[in-house]
């Protein structure tokens, strides 16, 4: 039902709406995928699929296929010397230089399932020092509207907690079937929100915020995409706010406006 030729035309449109970049080589990994969405809403041509999509004929089309093409795979305490860095060090340099009784305000983009803001929001449980000072706001968003609604209810799978410390996943997780519920109130402590990180006029919504882990996202961007959420991120921060990376990316490469630091294994970015 798609060829190569339709899966490059579908790309370029949602490029431009996402900044997403889908090389062709992943065109025979998506192909069932976007047919299976064909048929879910009846269409029987690529040219009247794409053209819906294209010109915004079907609201749920549009969603469901950015809900196709992400890719959400994480776990609990992924790159975890970052949380540490986090609870330990840089939140209290942030606590020390911002006005009393003001939230310190935490955005993790994209948040997938969950496991991002939820492995923060332990972080500071175990280190409680921070939070019994000052008041943190955790917001999750992603583009991706299944994730968000996965990451609202807290169920995961052993393979997602598994490097939950086992002091935490006793008191903090049910088991439920083969799976495990994190507890209502750290549930309730994260607002997950469904938002597209080109969109710069929902981003400005968000509001600013203190620090912003967007770890392993800009991979799937180009150059151009890279730079223009890098600019997006900068003027979310507030000043000497901070910017994480996954390990393979850098931000030096992307934005000179930002400042490299260092807090014990992690490189970090700084707006001055």
């Amino acid at each position: 039902m798609i060829k190569e030729a339709d899966f490059i035309k579908l790309s370029d449109v949602l490029y431009r709406r996402t900044g997403i970049s889908l090389d062709v080589k992943r065109f025979h990994i998506l192909k069932p995928k976007l047919e299976k969405v064909m048929k879910k809403y009846n269409y029987d041509t690529f040219r009247s699929f794409f053209h819906d999509y294209r010109f915004d004929k079907n609201k749920n089309l549009k969603q469901e296929l950015l809900n196709t093409v992400t890719i959400n795979e994480t776990y609990f305490y992924r790159e975890k010397y970052q949380f540490e860095s986090l609870v330990k060090d840089i939140l209290h340099k942030l606590d020390a230089i911002r006005p009393a009784g003001e939230p310190i305000r935490i955005l993790c983009a994209p948040s997938s399932t969950g496991e991002e803001p939820y492995s923060i929001a332990l972080s500071l449980i175990d280190e409680d020092e921070i939070i019994n000072k000052r008041d943190i706001e955790l917001v999750g968003m992603d583009i991706d509207s299944n994730v968000i609604e996965k990451a609202k209810k807290g169920l995961f799978s052993k393979r997602s907690i598994q490097y939950v410390p086992q002091h935490l996943l006793d008191e903090y997780f049910t088991k439920k079937g083969m799976n495990y519920e994190l507890a209502e109130f750290l549930r309730d402590a994260v607002n997950f929100q469904v938002v597209n990180v080109m969109d710069k006029f929902a981003l400005r919504k968000l509001g600013k915020f203190d620090v912003i882990f967007s770890r392993n996202m800009l991979i799937y961007f180009d150059d151009e995409s890279r730079k223009q959420v890098a600019m997006s991120f900068y003027e979310m921060l507030k000043p000497k706010g901070v910017v994480f990376l996954g390990h393979a990316e850098s931000m030096s490469r992307i934005a000179s406006v930002f400042t490299t630091a260092k807090s014990n294994a992690s490189i970090y970015y700084v707006k001055d």
